[in-house]
């Protein structure tokens, strides 16, 4: 008994520290680590307290429960099932998985080729906007706002880059989009790693600006980092708990004997659930049967992606018919969102004002913002002229002073400034909510099939090919340009 309260009052402790830290204004690489620290002691005292399975703060709880519920659902219509997992194989690998994947029948084939299609022109061109509106992520706001020096040139690399995606698609579904996404802009970042260094050596076809606009091509998103912690952790919650019912179900569909299932914990915050197959029957299995119990997993987040993403335009759509916004609305303003708690701006900046001039500079859009904030550097004055009066502010060691912007020339703007309005607060939630639970289950469902272990892609992708030197090579090439990825998070300054 004292055990257990000794448990939950360092549970208790644990989720004070995280939330201070959280909402800290210490710079953001600080922040991941403490969190992880806490994380980490937090796990390691569970485990000693309560005697559970896990290692290095991971806490593994599983369970034999749930088998039946398995069987039932498997037993109901095998045959959607299946069809769940076509559906999953068209999806990933586009055209092409009519070739790759033989059974696959052919009124499955053009049901999913046509809801790709569809998910391509409809669904996808929300994915980022959505992502940028309640995730921090690191992309420069000119990505979404456009650039101001828009050429003839930039307009024609925009619609080619249009067209080698959307066929990449259509042909070779998520799995070759991503591939060439990585790949993509692996050789971009390394190509201005080049330019740089030439810059750094004196040689003049050098580029000294060459890294001012590379971002961080892959992120890691963690509730209460980079995104919204309650919200985050259910729309994970759903993510997870219905990715792993379905590698279960088809599991037994198949007749694949399932050993247990659970949920893993870091410290206290859910971060995966898992449901295990008997490893060696899986294996020894039809190749048919292994990949439609490998992909399972995935067609379930890409099939809740479109259902969320239907839920997320109809609550949008009842929110703009209810709370019309007025036709001042149309004129694009910058409004304070949120200041970090310690920065220079908190107690002075408060939420909901607008933001008119920084620095002298005219504030209208994201783009104008982002500039002009990004100008500063540690201990700059920086004046800041909003509709409730004008401040001068001393800029943090990064260079910052706080400020959490949004726009309120869009609906997220919209929403957020009625979530401003005592009692309102779960137009917010719901909003954010909808929106990672889209965006979230598309990303999930699409990544996890990327040829890279230990996704369930690699796995999928070595049935088809079979010669494991060139499974190897793939996987290897495919970490190398990961990595690529995530280099410029040594010089990022969000």
């Amino acid at each position: 008994m004292i055990k257990k309260l000794l448990a939950a009052f360092t549970t208790l402790i644990s989720i004070f520290a995280f939330y201070e830290v959280v909402e800290s204004p210490i710079n953001g690489i600080a922040k991941f680590v403490i969190s992880v620290v806490i994380l980490f002691l937090c796990g390691m005292s569970l485990q000693k307290l309560l005697k559970l399975n896990g290692e290095k703060g991971i806490i593994i709880l599983a369970t034999e429960r749930g088998k039946k519920s398995l069987d039932g659902l498997a037993e109901w219509n095998p045959n959607v099932w299946r069809g769940l997992a076509d559906f999953g194989m068209v999806m990933g690998f586009g055209a092409s998985s009519i070739l790759l994947f033989k059974k696959i029948s052919k009124r499955t084939f053009d049901f999913s080729a046509l809801t790709l299609m569809l998910s391509i022109i409809f669904v996808l061109p929300f994915v980022l906007p959505v992502a940028m509106s309640i995730i921090q992520l690191p992309v420069q706001s000119s990505i979404l706002q456009g650039s101001a020096s828009n050429t003839q040139e930039s307009e024609f690399t925009s619609i080619l880059l249009y067209y080698i995606v959307f066929f990449s698609l259509l042909l070779g579904g998520f799995c070759l989009a991503g591939v060439m996404s990585f790949i993509g802009y692996g050789l971009v970042i390394t190509y201005s790693i080049f330019m740089k260094l030439l810059s750094v050596f004196g040689n003049p076809s050098g580029n000294a600006a060459a890294l001012n606009r590379i971002t961080p091509g892959a992120s890691p998103i963690i509730p209460g980092i980079n995104l919204p912690f309650f919200e985050g952790v259910l729309a994970l919650a759903v993510i997870l708990f219905f990715h792993e019912v379905s590698h279960g179900i088809l599991a037994r569909v198949e007749k694949i004997k399932v050993k247990n299932s659970g949920l893993v914990l870091f410290g206290f915050l859910p971060i995966g659930a898992f449901v295990e197959p008997d490893e060696k029957r899986l294996q020894k299995s039809d190749p048919d049967k292994q990949r439609n119990v490998l992909v399972a997993g995935s067609s379930a987040n890409l099939v809740l992606s479109i259902v969320f993403f239907i839920l997320f335009l109809g609550y949008l759509l009842l929110m703009l018919n209810t709370y019309p916004p007025p036709n001042s609305y149309l004129d694009q303003h910058i409004l304070v969102s949120d200041v970090s708690p310690g920065s220079p701006a908190y107690g002075i900046l408060k939420q909901g004002m607008v933001i008119e001039r920084w620095n002298g500079v005219e504030i209208h859009t994201a783009d104008d913002f982002s500039k002009a904030s990004n100008s500063t550097k540690e201990n700059d004055t920086v004046h800041v002229v909003t509709n409730a009066g004008s401040f001068s502010l001393i800029a943090d060691k990064n260079g910052k002073v706080g400020v959490i912007p949004f726009s309120d020339g869009s609906i997220s703007g919209w929403i957020k400034k009625l979530s401003f309005q005592p009692g309102n607060w779960w137009f917010l939630f719901l909003y954010n909510f909808l929106g990672l639970a889209f965006v979230l289950n598309f990303l999930v469902g699409s990544v996890n099939l990327l040829p890279i272990p230990p996704f369930d892609g690699y796995r999928i992708v070595s049935l088809v090919l079979k010669d494991e030197r060139v499974i190897k090579a793939l996987a290897i090439a495919m970490i190398i340009f990961f990595l690529l990825n995530l280099v410029p998070w040594l010089w990022y300054r969000g």
